[in-house]
């Protein structure tokens, strides 16, 4: 007989979730640069250069990023996990990846000065959205 309770964390969901995983990080891919564009054009008459992309970069961010946390939840792992737990675990991870990125493109390009930063920063982030997956699938759902 096979319990779920011997199975090791990461093996919660398998690999069976990782495609919709991808497909629900690609729509979010899209609504951020979407919501970016359109923030962008609606604030740049009215904000400084520096203000209205941060605040477009930001708002963007925030919006894809509660719209994947709540396809991730629903749909991608059909979580029963409580709200206040599995967002403040996705929250975190989410800054986390984006600090690793930026420190690991960092580094890269110093180490290796003539590595483009996308040369640099696409291999890090897939590395980082196979990891990010794993970790959300171990402990945030």
């Amino acid at each position: 007989m096979h319990s779920s309770i011997s199975q090791a964390p990461a093996e919660k969901h398998g690999w069976r979730t990782f495609v919709p995983f991808a497909a629900s990080s690609l729509v979010s891919s899209g609504v951020d640069l979407g919501a970016f564009w359109l923030l962008c054009c609606a604030l740049r008459p009215y904000l400084p250069e520096a203000v209205y992309i941060t605040a477009a970069t930001i708002a963007a961010r925030v919006l894809s990023s509660l719209m994947n946390y709540l396809i991730n939840y629903f749909f991608v792992f059909q979580s029963r996990a409580a709200h206040q737990r599995s967002a403040t675990l996705y929250t975190i991870l989410t800054i986390l990846k984006t600090l690793a990125s930026a420190f690991l493109v960092a580094l890269l390009v110093s180490l290796f000065p003539s590595l483009p930063e996308l040369g640099a920063k696409i291999p890090v982030d897939v590395a980082l959205f196979v990891i990010n997956y794993l970790i959300q699938n171990a402990f945030v759902y």
